[in-house]
């Protein structure tokens, strides 16, 4: 087990390493940040182009357009999802770029040692369907061995892993067949069995396999089978140290069943009848989804009752007595019909809430740093909102100006193309804007995140629906002089303009009533719980002093008598000490291994033990500085403003007792919201005034 847990930290470590090289070649060089983006705006306008000059340009966005639905439909139901889009979307690139070629690799080689051709009855019902569903759980097992966050994951995760590697394996798939199949007619049916691939808007989970004459079987598609399998090995693994080992056989059997089902159907009336007849005990394909719908539903419940109990430690609404999604929901629906500007808020708050939970109900020592800046990321759907407009109406405003030099027609008619930019949109009927939307969607998708290309697309929509609005502005641009009038007209067309808004703000207002008389029931809410609004945190005085150690200029909180380091509390305490410990660790061990098989070489140069011993004094500070990160969350005290400025105050308060004849572990007593640590600080008197030097965080038993 050692030397596995050693080779696993070898490769990542490894690819770390590269991946942060490649980091500092792209720091060092912005040209290749900027051949990027030019190389990814070309390709998204040669594919922009295709997509009118070559027919499987369009088939391909057809299929790739059904993939993202399929994918939103997992998404929409895995409410305790704790991972956001993006590596969702790399999962669904493992199963086009890893799973498909090793497939065909495996079936390829394997016929090549033993025969045949993969066209044979044995080939299309057994050694397919065995491979396929075994190697589509070859993302997830590696993201298992080598995340450090793999241990915190919610029991969602593993079914949205598990659906976005199917929705990757299953994209490439029907490509191959819209790509191959040349007849006119429809490539998903055949003469005797009528309708066989069934992609239909209304479906859940569409894409499954069953012929429309006489159906007797059927099969769901890949990212059904898969989500499952996952979702059971992430019961499995939740449930170990409750059950024996033995509780894998559920992920086992879900396997099992998969390759049952795939097997099935591709080799009907081919197959031994004892196959045929288990198949016909397991549903004949007809339960798997019903299935797969129980074990999300009890792996929601599950993933919320463990919340919890552990509702103490995390932020909570008023009066929210306890969590469930259905508050959620509710809340980011609301926002979404009432108040849009929120919704960023409600979306990153609750995400960031539930990944926090599992770290401190789940997460070992590797996942316990692993938490994500997520506040930092939901910023990106306002940028992307905003910034397409304001840069469309300052070209306006330019445009206007420059007509305003030369005569009037010009800007009339510069103003006219939004007039008719509108009454062109305004003429379409709601599925055509629509339609619209959800490929300006996909598009996006090419380039950005899914919220970010959500953002991109409702501003496009806003913008044609705002067409008179924008000209009237354009005519008179004395309008926008002002940068608070601007942005105003900015804002206002944004959140006014976003399609269906005011057909959601009536449906709002309309069911707002009945939903909370249920949430009355479930949360006991009161009537309007607005956004959790963060305490104002103590003001502290912040200036720079020379620091007596280094002699260089730092900042510091004080108030004239005392002196405590800003860094002291906003990265020493945090577990933001500048060390790379990843590196730190593996220049350590290659100096040991090196002081243990070649001393000589070692001893010849002085400056390996000095090395050393200042390596491991790194990671010592490494390490005390995480212990203390690790106490005060544990107490309720999170990496905030707020509660950094408290610690600090409270240090503050300490620091007035100090005597100069007893500066060394001055103890106190530093509350949290959900505990207590023993802080012994130890002070040095600069111009006699106490200044912090260190600081020690200790747990206390009661």
């Amino acid at each position: 087990m050692n030397s596995i847990w050693s080779i696993r930290t070898g490769i990542r470590d490894y690819l770390e390493s590269i991946f942060r090289t490649c980091r500092r070649w792209i720091e060092k060089y912005p040209y290749i940040k900027t051949a990027y983006t030019i190389f990814s705006w070309l390709s998204l306008i040669i594919f922009v182009l295709s997509l009118f000059f070559v027919k499987d340009s369009r088939t391909m966005m057809v299929q790739y357009l059904w993939s993202i639905y399929v994918l939103l439909q997992f998404w929409f139901l895995c409410r305790s999802k704790t991972l956001p889009w993006k590596p969702i979307v790399l999962f669904v690139l493992a199963g086009v770029i890893l799973v498909v070629p090793l497939t065909t690799l495996t079936v390829n080689i394997f016929h090549g040692l033993f025969g045949g051709t993969t066209s044979d009855t044995w080939s299309v019902a057994v050694i397919t369907p065995i491979f396929e569903e075994l190697w589509k759980l070859l993302p997830l097992g590696l993201f298992l061995f080598f995340s450090r966050r793999a241990s915190a994951l919610s029991l969602s995760d593993y079914t949205l892993i598990g659906a976005a590697t199917g929705v990757g394996f299953q994209l490439m798939e029907e490509l191959s067949r819209r790509w191959l199949s040349s007849g006119p007619g429809d490539y998903s049916s055949t003469w005797l069995g009528g309708k066989t691939i069934h992609w239909d808007f209304f479906t859940l989970f569409p894409g499954y396999f069953e012929e429309s004459f006489l159906p007797t079987l059927m099969t769901v598609s890949h990212p059904v089978h898969t989500a499952m399998i996952a979702l059971g090995f992430g019961i499995a693994f939740r449930l170990r140290t409750r059950l024996t080992k033995w509780v894998f056989l559920f992920p086992v059997v879900l396997l099992l069943w998969s390759i049952l089902d795939h097997a099935a159907y591709n080799g009907q009336f081919k197959l031994p009848d004892w196959v045929l007849r288990i198949h016909d005990w397991t549903g004949s394909g007809y339960k798997t989804k019903p299935a797969l719908l129980l074990m999300l539903a009890a792996s929601l419940i599950a993933d919320y009752m463990a919340l919890n109990k552990i509702q103490t430690r995390l932020p909570s609404l008023p009066n929210e007595t306890f969590l469930n999604p259905l508050s959620e929901l509710f809340n980011m629906t609301r926002s979404i019909c009432l108040e849009r500007s929120k919704f960023a808020y409600w979306l990153g708050f609750y995400r960031e809430r539930r990944e926090l939970g599992f770290h401190l109900l789940y997460g070992n020592e590797e996942a316990a740093g692993r938490q994500e800046p997520l506040q930092a990321r939901v910023k990106v759907l306002y940028q992307a909102l905003t910034g397409l407009a304001v840069i469309l109406l300052l070209a306006a405003g330019l445009f206007a100006s420059m007509g305003t030099l030369t005569d009037g027609s010009e800007t009339s008619c510069y103003a006219c193309m939004f007039d008719s930019l509108q009454n062109w949109w305004d003429r379409l009927e709601w599925y055509e804007q629509g339609a619209i939307i959800l490929g300006a969607i996909a598009l996006s998708m090419l380039a950005v995140g899914f919220f970010p290309a959500l953002g991109i697309a409702l501003t496009g929509a806003g913008i044609a629906g705002s067409g008179h609005e924008i000209a009237g502005y354009i005519r008179d641009p004395k309008r926008l002089l002002t940068p608070e009038n601007m942005l105003s007209v900015v804002a206002g067309i944004i959140l006014s303009r976003i399609p269906f808004g005011k057909g959601l703000k009536w449906l709002g207002s309309k069911g707002r009533g009945y939903v909370r008389k249920l949430l009355d029931k479930i949360g006991k809410r009161k009537s309007d719980v607005d956004v959790p609004v963060r305490p104002k945190p103590p003001q502290l005085k912040t200036e720079e002093v020379i620091a007596p150690q280094s002699g260089k200029a730092i900042k510091v909180f004080t108030d004239g008598n005392t002196i405590v380091p800003v860094d002291k509390i906003e990265k020493y305490l945090r577990g933001k000490v500048n060390v790379n410990i990843q590196d730190v660790k593996q220049e350590i061990r290659d100096l040991k291994q090196l002081k243990q098989t070649q001393r000589k070489v070692f001893d010849a140069d002085p400056k390996n033990a000095s090395r050393l011993k200042s390596l491991e004094k790194m990671k010592h500070n490494f390490e005390r500085s995480d212990d203390m990160r690790k106490n005060l969350e544990s107490v309720g005290l999170d990496d905030t403003i707020e509660n950094n400025q408290s610690i600090a105050k409270h240090l503050m308060d300490v620091g007035k007792q100090v005597k100069p004849d007893h500066t060394l572990d001055v103890p106190s007593v530093l509350e949290g919201p959900s505990g207590k640590l023993k802080t012994l600080s130890t002070w040095k008197m600069v111009d006699g005034k106490p200044y912090l030097v260190t600081v020690k965080l200790i747990p206390m038993t009661s």
